[in-house]
């Protein structure tokens, strides 16, 4: 369970990242190539298309574990 809650919880973490990553790499393109702000404004833009992937991606995991039959071990005998 809480590795569960624990995958699900660093989809924000995972979100932030794609966004600065994509603000580094945009950032330093633009400094090489003398292209400021395009490929800044770019990488960012595909940071957040990034981060809203990792997004879908991990709601449609959920979803999957919220429909699935729970593995409840709490009604068996524990005398034996």
């Amino acid at each position: 369970m809480w590795r569960k809650a624990g995958s699900l919880g660093a989809v924000g973490l995972e979100m932030g990242i794609a966004v600065a990553f994509g603000y580094f790499i945009g950032n330093a393109l633009d400094d090489w190539l003398g292209t400021s702000p395009w490929l800044t404004i770019f990488w960012v833009i595909a940071g957040v298309g990034a981060g809203f992937k990792a997004l879908l991606m991990a709601t449609r995991k959920a979803r999957k574990v919220m429909e699935s039959p729970a593995d409840d071990n709490s009604d068996k005998d524990l005398s034996d």
